[in-house]
């Protein structure tokens, strides 16, 4: 049998203007002319349609310093007795224990092999084979190339199915700890864009089952995007998307289904809400049967996950709702008309604080909070409260002792939220100069959370008519805070505030009184 047809089944016809990316082979040996015949003898060696690339040095020294530059080498021919008679085991002993590369087919090849008693370097290395240099013919050295290359080639499958893994876990745990729907989908997008895309643009969509009709598009939204769609949020989806492809998957009885068309990822997940959830990414790459499900598992947990949060701010806004009613409850001890100046002073205090640097969980508690913490309004008289422009000094210590009493009643529970309301309620009314009450505090003594309601509060009181008062404008209640900007209030909070007095106005517009 000629040797040249030896594991032709291995060899699938590969165009000759095709480039395969080559098997990197070192050969470490300080005999130039073993360097000679093995390149010779594997010049046409070739496995999946890939060549050899030799790369030769003549010592151990030189193998190592070689391969602290190159972690590509598949395999590695090592001469054992080169520069010392030890030279070669001390190379495989520093690739796998130093080195820790695993992956790297190690055969040893001596001319001397009294030197090194192949049983007990077996044994004591982690190597694939161990040849006399006299031994090795070429239909031998053929099969030993095949068997470590391939050997090489599946452990490298293993390694990149187990990193792709790795990443969809790591991926999920990062996203999943979002707590926001915007940061939730930009999460999952980011995430899913440098796992399998070329290109940054992504978007993730959704439509609720039960409102809308799976024959049109139109009930798609746009929760999250990248790249070109990063701005799109909040939009019906109209371009980019071929319903033709989408319809036959909104039909499917599955839950998880995808089609990859043109270079275009369409994935459509329904959850156990009958929401549907459309995922489009733009030019991604060849996906491997392992990558698709992946993909699959980690965006179907990901719907799950959204629709999770979804209901958990659903149960926020509600709670939210509630507490801003007994707030303005509270309020109406103080002005006639129907006000939203709490849920406005909350709103306004919680985007604050964001603009702070604090976190979304910190701005929502601090909102909840807001909605109570004047619950010692309660035990005000009325007509004492209504008297809030004509108040004599026994007056006002009277009122501000009965709001302080609202501290000692939030502090009795365990909520988190009504200890937040008990500090807010003691320090609302202290000063940045010390001139507050009722413990004259200054400075950073005074409660972070107080500092900035005390602020927002004050800003959207003057911004408010009032039965005894008009409404100032916006200029002006601005120029209040900046002329009591270290004497009542937290100057660098002041200045954040004025830093973004358009996005309070917007907020203040979104909550209008009714009069």
């Amino acid at each position: 049998m000629n040797d040249d047809f030896l594991f032709s089944e291995d060899e699938p016809d590969i165009a000759e203007e095709e480039i395969a990316e080559p098997y990197h082979v070192l050969i470490v040996d300080d005999d130039e002319e073993i360097h000679t015949i093995t390149k010779m003898a594997l010049g046409e060696f070739k496995l999946d349609g890939r060549p050899l690339e030799f790369h030769s040095v003549y010592s151990g020294e030189d193998a190592i310093e070689f391969l602290q530059d190159h972690s590509d080498i598949a395999m590695m021919l090592l001469d054992v007795v080169m520069e010392t008679d030890h030279a070669g085991l001390d190379v495989a002993r520093w690739v796998r224990e130093t080195r820790k590369n695993r992956l790297v087919r190690i055969v040893l090849r001596t001319g001397q092999p009294g030197q090194a008693p192949e049983e007990d370097v077996i044994a004591r290395y982690d190597i694939d084979d161990y040849k006399e240099k006299t031994e090795l013919t070429y239909r031998k050295l053929v099969t030993l190339m095949y068997s470590c290359l391939r050997a090489y080639r599946d452990l490298k499958s293993i390694e990149r199915n187990k990193r792709g893994l790795e990443k969809v876990i790591n991926a999920s745990a990062e996203v999943f700890s979002a707590r926001s729907m915007q940061g939730l989908c930009q999460g999952i997008l980011e995430q899913l864009v440098a796992l399998i895309t070329l290109s940054d643009d992504a978007m993730y969509c959704r439509m609720d089952s039960l409102t809308a009709s799976s024959n049109t598009n139109e009930p798609f939204e746009i929760i999250g995007g990248t790249g070109e769609y990063q701005d799109a949020a909040g939009q019906p989806v109209k371009t980019e998307i071929d319903w033709e492809i989408v319809r036959p998957m909104q039909q499917n009885s599955q839950n998880v289904d995808f089609r990859i068309v043109e270079g275009n990822y369409y994935g459509l997940y329904k959850t156990s809400s009958s929401r549907q959830y459309l995922l489009f990414i733009r030019g991604v790459r060849d996906l491997s049967e392992l990558d698709q499900n992946l993909l699959g598992l980690f965006v179907n947990n990901s719907s799950i996950a959204i629709d999770n949060l979804q209901a958990t701010e659903n149960e926020r806004q509600a709670q939210r709702e509630l507490l801003y009613s007994v707030g303005e409850a509270i309020e109406k001890h103080s002005i006639d008309e129907i006000s939203h100046h709490v849920k406005r002073s909350a709103e306004m205090a919680g985007q604050l604080v964001i603009f702070s640097g604090a976190t979304h969980e910190q701005a929502e508690a601090l909102k909840q909070a807001a909605s109570v913490y004047d619950i010692g309004k309660v035990s005000v008289q009325m007509e004492l409260a209504q008297r809030a422009d004509a108040l004599s000094i026994h007056d006002y210590e009277e009122i501000m002792q009965k709001v302080i009493q609202g501290h000692d009643y939030l502090n009795q529970t365990d909520s988190n939220v009504a200890k937040l309301a008990a500090v807010i309620a003691q320090d609302i009314h202290e000063r940045w100069n010390g001139s507050g009450f009722p413990n004259q505090k200054s400075g950073t003594d005074i409660d972070f959370n107080a500092r900035i309601m005390s602020i927002t509060s004050h800003f959207d009181a003057l911004r408010t008519q009032r039965n005894y008062r008009d409404a100032e404008e916006s200029e002006d209640a601005a120029d209040y805070l900046l002329q009591h900007s270290g004497k009542f209030f937290d100057p660098e909070l002041v200045g954040l505030m004025l830093d973004n007095l358009d996005a309070m106005e917007k907020i203040r517009h979104r909550y209008l009184d009714k009069h």
